[in-house]
């Protein structure tokens, strides 16, 4: 319920003001309409739309809007009913008159203040947090047009983390979202503000639960590429043993040759973890990606565009194939030649360096 409500904000974040100036005016013109004094009447009037209407605010979607802006529709068609009519019954109808006009300048202004408050940067961070990654579609909608306002979100967005992660419990969905949009900003305020959460935030020297963690340091690498490896190299020193796969998948996205040779001297503890009967799903997944990018990847990028982030709740659903064929697979378990591949990268990272640019 929650979820669908949340989706529902973000699209139309008037709905549910709308429908509480809707059930006014059907309580307003209940009180001041003779007609409605019977019983029968009064049900069929009043009745029938508050119950409706309520079982429209169980599906507030598209059936939901279109019965208030016929509703609004209705009342313009009162209005200009009223002002045509230049008799006496325009004395008559003063107070229907009255109560439809303001009804219908209440709606508009609600709709005005409203869409405005959702489309500012807090409203957007906001239904960041708030939206299930069950509806990736809106999830992404939200982060993109965040990311394309640029460096001038970055402060909103830092304050934002920095207050999540100070309460006793984090959920994963809105830091590893900001810190997706920060990744994608890419400016150096960016950069130090994923730097600082790594540096500062994250502690893997116990098994603790780490599903923002994970995703966060990956982002960082993708963010700074080799500029990230002395936090993660000093991170997975200070990682416990079986929180090490989260700096070593991390460092691999950072596309630098001597990351890549650290990773590749820890494969066997990695490959051991997967075979651990408790290994978090969503954890065997990454490595296994992380594994099959380093087998298989031809270019720099390859490594940085395994799916990791479809299971670290980013609400995201990634290409499973890259412009050089990779079909990734969340159950690689492919065979590693440690040599030709140190051997493999050295060779297509110095190729590489001539069209890097820093």
């Amino acid at each position: 319920m929650n979820c669908v409500n949340s989706v529902t904000d973000v699209h139309t974040p008037f709905l549910n003001s709308l429908i509480g100036v809707f059930f006014i005016w059907l309580l307003i013109t209940l009180i001041f309409n003779r007609p409605l004094s019977t019983g029968t009447k009064r049900f069929l009037y009043f009745g029938v739309p508050v119950f409706v209407l309520g079982f429209l605010l169980i599906i507030p979607l598209g059936a939901g809007l279109a019965v208030l802006f016929c509703w609004i529709m209705f009342l313009l068609y009162r209005i200009q009913q009223i002002l045509i009519n230049k008799d006496d019954s325009l004395r008559k109808d003063l107070i229907p008159f009255s109560v439809n006009a303001l009804a219908l300048t209440v709606s508009f202004i609600l709709i005005f203040v409203t869409t405005t408050q959702a489309n500012s940067t807090p409203g957007l961070i906001r239904s960041m947090g708030s939206v299930s990654p069950f509806y990736p579609g809106t999830v992404h909608s939200v982060m993109s047009r965040l990311i394309q306002r640029g460096p001038e979100v970055v402060d909103p967005l830092s304050e934002t983390l920095e207050k999540t992660l100070d309460r006793d419990y984090i959920s994963p969905f809105l830091p590893t979202r900001i810190a997706y949009c920060l990744s994608e900003i890419g400016s150096p305020q960016a950069e130090a503000v994923l730097k600082q959460v790594v540096a500062e935030e994250i502690d893997l020297s116990d098994n603790e639960n780490t599903k923002w963690e994970a995703a966060v340091c990956c982002l960082y690498a993708d963010c700074a590429g080799p500029r990230a490896i002395p936090v993660l190299q000093t991170l997975l020193e200070r990682s416990d043993k079986k929180q090490q796969f989260i700096p070593l998948c991390a460092l691999v996205r950072t596309g630098d040759f001597s990351a890549i040779e650290t990773v590749l001297k820890h494969v066997d503890e990695l490959q051991k973890q997967l075979q651990q009967p408790f290994t978090n799903r969503g954890f065997a997944a990454m490595i296994r990606l992380t594994l099959q990018a380093l087998a298989e990847g031809q270019s720099p990028v390859d490594l940085k565009v395994s799916p990791i982030y479809h299971r670290m709740l980013l609400g995201l659903r990634p290409d499973h194939q890259t412009q050089t064929g990779i079909v990734w697979n969340q159950q690689w378990d492919g065979d590693l030649d440690i040599p030709a591949l140190q051997e493999h990268w050295s060779q297509i990272l110095k190729q590489s360096e001539p069209n890097d640019v820093e």
